[in-house]
């Protein structure tokens, strides 16, 4: 049972899941690169494994959302995303693992072997793929899906916001903070001071400080932003908080209305660079200095510039004495075999570009 739903039972009727997730993920101390830091109590959590098809941060989401399109018998789900959104995919795994079809409306990102990748293995997984240049052909496209699927279905497909982070989504991360902590009373770590984690949509940060604080802890959230407002602003993690705290109070009321705890949260943009999936130096130099030391793989659209953050913060000393938590959101499972073979003119010619130009120039070294 999830602790979430032993903490409050009555959630567990309210709140319908898929169990996609394969919990509670593990932790592991972080010797070597804490020891290059002088970070001694540094730690990673490794959400990279939340799922056999597909793992990341996105699993423990569409367990809620997926949940409840399958209790209310929905029969598509419409997603958005960059063109290389790892949120699109998973979407489009897990609902092919569960009878339901998925459309993702998809627009321009810098191109990296990622975006590729990805894009071909949604395509294997029965996504129906709609490249869409501007945000007014997104609006239309999304309008023509909904008429589609109605006449074809008789009802409207389920939309999920971009990285599912939908109040209801979010609940999944606030589970996620419950499992933390019954993982630091098991002894698995201290109790964090502060956890690092990205910020895209905010939905996982969002819910680790909610989750946080409904358990009583006082971890501090660093949400090392990656995406620019509307996607991640303070004006929204608030609202985020709040909804999704009233979601489970309706189903529960006795789940207490602890306000946005502001002194334990942070959002720095120090560490974006230029732009949403386009690689920084220091990103790149995270993700290679993480496989050396620990042996973790990462990326450099989400994972890599947070972990960045986190050593600018250690290499200041801002960290010395703490116990730090690294929250790995990235897919560690390799997608290669599933997509071998793919030809990429089966794509949309709107995707064609990304396997005909070249990918950025730090994802060539």
């Amino acid at each position: 049972m999830l602790p979430l739903f032993e903490h409050w039972p009555a959630l567990e009727s309210g709140l319908p899941i898929l169990n996609l997730a394969t919990l509670p993920t593990p932790i592991a101390p972080m010797t070597e690169l804490g020891a290059d830091l002088d970070v001694e109590g540094l730690y990673i959590k490794r959400d990279d494994f939340t799922g056999e098809a597909y793992g990341g941060n996105k699993v423990r989401k569409l367990d809620f959302l997926l949940g409840k399109a399958k209790a209310e018998g929905i029969k598509t789900v419409l997603t958005f995303g960059a063109a290389g959104s790892n949120h699109a995919l998973a979407t489009a795994i897990y609902t092919q693992a569960h009878d339901l079809h998925c459309i993702s409306i998809l627009v321009p990102q810098h191109n990296a072997h990622s975006v590729r990748r990805n894009l071909l293995r949604g395509h294997v997984a029965g996504a129906e793929l709609h490249h869409c240049v501007s945000k007014g052909k997104a609006t239309l496209c999304t309008a023509n899906a909904f008429r589609r699927e109605f006449m074809k279905q008789g009802c409207f497909p389920m939309v999920i916001p971009p990285g599912g982070s939908a109040p209801l989504g979010v609940v999944g991360y606030v589970n996620a903070a419950l499992e933390l902590k019954a993982q630091v009373e098991a002894g698995e770590m201290p109790e964090p001071d502060v956890v690092y984690v990205a910020s895209g949509t905010m939905g996982t940060c969002i819910g680790l400080l909610l989750g946080f604080a409904l358990a009583g802890m006082k971890t501090r959230v660093v949400g090392v932003a990656v995406t620019t407002a509307p996607y991640t602003e303070m004006k929204k993690g608030h609202k985020l908080y709040q909804q999704c705290l009233d979601l489970m109070r309706v189903c529960d009321p006795t789940i207490p209305d602890i306000p946005f705890p502001q002194d334990r949260f942070s959002l720095p943009y120090d560490f974006l660079g230029e732009d949403y999936a386009l690689y920084t130096e220091a990103g790149c130099a995270a993700v290679k200095a993480i496989k050396e030391k620990e042996g973790v793989p990462l990326e450099g659209t989400y994972t890599g510039k947070a972990l960045s953050g986190l050593l600018a913060h250690a290499q200041s000393g801002a960290l010395a004495g703490q116990q730090v938590l690294f929250w790995d959101t990235y897919n560690s499972k390799d997608v290669s075999p599933e997509i071998e073979g793919i030809d990429y003119h089966d794509l949309p010619r709107g995707f064609h570009q990304y396997f005909e130009e070249e990918v950025q120039e730090l994802d060539r070294q």
